[in-house]
């Protein structure tokens, strides 16, 4: 039996967010958004980092795991973003813990939850990505 790779994991748990969406399943929406932000943090890490990365993968800090995959990549931290998975963890304890805090998602928050998911998966697929040369391949010339 093959082992599912977290990316794939992310990518299931984002076409679940927004089926719960369409049916207007705010919590499971706002829960599966979360999932799949935190396990395509966590391929980032897997394939970029070492052995001493290992247990970031048993950790469900979004923004632990954003400051990581930044090390990781080099890049800048950026406040926004780090607002934006603060929120979507919000929305994930909120809607999956008994807390004098739980909330029910509405439509408004939902479409926020797939709009950060959807920018962060993105970002990351873009640190995945290998870097486009300026040198034409022989195919490009013909």
């Amino acid at each position: 039996m093959a082992v599912i790779s977290y990316l794939e994991y992310s990518n299931r748990d984002a076409k679940y967010a927004r089926d719960m969406f369409s049916m207007g399943n705010y919590d499971p929406c706002g829960r599966f958004c979360q999932q799949s932000v935190e396990k395509r943090l966590k391929y980032f890490i897997e394939q970029h980092g070492t052995t001493d990365d290992l247990p970031a993968l048993h950790i469900h800090s979004l923004s632990k795991l954003y400051y990581r995959v930044c090390e990781l990549a080099a890049c800048q931290i950026d406040r926004a973003t780090r607002g934006d998975l603060l929120q979507l963890t919000t929305y994930y304890f909120d809607t999956n813990y008994p807390s004098e805090m739980n909330v029910e998602l509405t439509n408004a928050m939902a479409s926020e939850a797939l709009e950060i998911m959807t920018k962060t998966n993105n970002w990351v697929d873009t640190l995945l990505s290998p870097p486009q040369t300026d040198n034409p391949t022989k195919e490009d010339t013909i």
